[in-house]
């Protein structure tokens, strides 16, 4: 089982470091190498990545990845949060 309060540190010392950073997006290397830099969460050394790696691969099957996390061509991606829209913009059907 996965510590939502520990899950909630990973994202905003993500977010946090993506602005400092003036990127949208990094992937799991990058974002695993900043959490042990940080001290939240320890990187492999022969396989950089791979603790966080589990951390999304249990958060996948659990069915509670968060929005801004996904997973192509077995690479993960990690958006910043604040770009992820909470609610539509724009309701199409407002003026039928």
């Amino acid at each position: 089982m996965v510590d939502f309060s520990v899950l909630s540190a990973i994202l905003k010392c993500l977010d946090t470091y993506m602005i400092k950073q003036g990127k949208k997006e990094i992937n799991d290397i990058e974002a695993n190498c900043e959490l042990a830099r940080v001290g939240l969460l320890t990187d492999s050394l022969p396989n950089p990545g791979k603790p966080l790696r589990e951390l999304l691969v249990k958060l996948r099957d659990s069915n509670h990845l968060p929005q801004n996390i996904h997973q192509k061509y077995g690479a993960w991606y990690i958006k910043i949060s604040s770009c992820i829209a909470k609610l539509p913009l724009v309701n199409q059907f407002q003026y039928c």
